[in-house]
């Protein structure tokens, strides 16, 4: 979580759901849409999908078009997750070209 620090820093978050962020569903730090969001992330990361209650719950709150931006940030950084992963992998395939 080190580099993610800064990057939390400068998003606006505070000291407090930095440090809480591992226990977020009982931090005081998030309000109940942030722990929505991040129960929606992390189910996603997960499990690769989120369950129907947590985004019922979301669009209760999130316009479609919030929603979108949502699921494509999720998905975006699992993506990059994925592909930091591989190429770290010393077995990965060498592209032909």
């Amino acid at each position: 979580m080190h580099y993610h620090k800064a990057i939390g820093q400068k998003a606006g978050l505070s000291e407090a759901q930095i440090q809480d962020l591992e226990r977020f569903e009982q931090s005081p730090a998030y309000s109940d849409l942030e722990k929505l969001v991040l129960r929606f992330a992390d189910q996603w990361t997960r499990q690769g999908k989120a369950s129907a209650e947590v985004v019922k719950e979301l669009t209760k709150s999130l316009s479609p078009a919030q929603m979108m931006v949502l699921a494509g940030s999720v998905g975006l950084a699992n993506w990059t997750t994925a592909l930091t992963v591989w190429k770290k992998c010393p077995a990965r395939v060498k592209p032909i070209l």
